[in-house]
């Protein structure tokens, strides 16, 4: 794959990209990710046009100017600025955790633009009852207090790689593989972060489940959701509460954690080619 750039509106939009011709298929990955994270589905994706995007803030992508924030809503903005702009149609979107949300809500709010989903250890929006609503502003008011800066920062890999295993249950390669894109060395031979402090943060609000319920019944095309046994996620469960949201879902799961699409590449790669072909 090659590096992909394109104006989101008023940001730029990196990525990777296959080159490939055919049905377009854009990838998002997880919080705190890149695209590289979605680089190992490629293989699988070669017939079609085949677009791992960086999120905003993340990756290669610009950051949001200062004194603004990251919410789902803007993500889900400049995915359509990304699509009108480069005048895609029928898009296939795959994402992973925060990714699988958001394509799970785009193809809510714009069904004509998607043809079908792919959500990856994810399924639908996360959420929390209304009695929290004042704890959730609080919170996230507080979380951005000194994060309004996004002035590079130095790291160390190894140092970023431990601690990012240490949190989750992913290879220090796959971790190693990620992080790399997440960090710049700069004329002065310093490694520094290349994503945006801004990130960790909280969520200003997150839907209620009604409210969820509600978007996602909005979703009129297929659906593959796929989950891991050993992720935290617990997507058994989730799908099993709320398969009946959706007009035509189906769920695979494989054994591993949080980022299946990486660990069983090959397995979850094949049955993601099948379910593109049959659309």
């Amino acid at each position: 794959m090659i590096e992909f750039e394109a104006m989101a509106g008023p940001l730029k939009l990196a990525g990777l990209d296959n080159q490939g011709s055919g049905q377009v298929v854009i990838g998002l990955h997880g919080y705190l990710d890149n695209a590289e994270s979605l680089r190992v589905l490629a293989p699988y994706l070669s017939s079609c046009r085949y677009i791992a995007i960086d999120l905003a803030g993340h990756g290669r992508s610009s950051h949001r100017p200062v004194g603004t924030h990251y919410n789902q809503a803007d993500y889900l903005q400049d995915l359509h600025w990304l699509i009108e702009s480069e005048g895609w149609d029928n898009v296939i979107l795959i994402g992973h955790s925060l990714g699988g949300i958001l394509v799970t809500m785009y193809a809510a709010l714009f069904p004509e633009k998607v043809k079908a989903v792919v959500s990856i250890d994810a399924c639908g929006p996360l959420t929390e009852s209304e009695e929290t609503t004042q704890q959730q502003m609080r919170n996230a008011l507080i979380s951005r207090q000194g994060k309004s800066s996004s002035h590079r920062r130095t790291v160390n890999l190894d140092d970023a790689v431990k601690a990012r295993c240490k949190i989750s249950d992913m290879t220090t390669d796959h971790a190693r593989q990620i992080l790399m894109r997440n960090m710049i060395t700069e004329a002065d031979g310093n490694t520094c972060w290349c994503s945006d402090p801004k990130l960790r943060t909280k969520s200003i609000l997150r839907l209620t489940e009604k409210q969820a319920q509600t978007l996602m019944e909005s979703v009129t095309c297929p659906i593959l959701f796929i989950g891991a046994s050993a992720s935290f996620k617990n997507l058994p469960h989730v799908y099993e509460q709320r398969a009946h949201w959706f007009e035509s879902a189906q769920y695979e799961q494989f054994v591993g954690g949080h980022h299946i699409h990486m660990e069983n590449s090959e397995d979850v790669g094949r049955i993601i080619c099948q379910f593109v072909e049959q659309m």
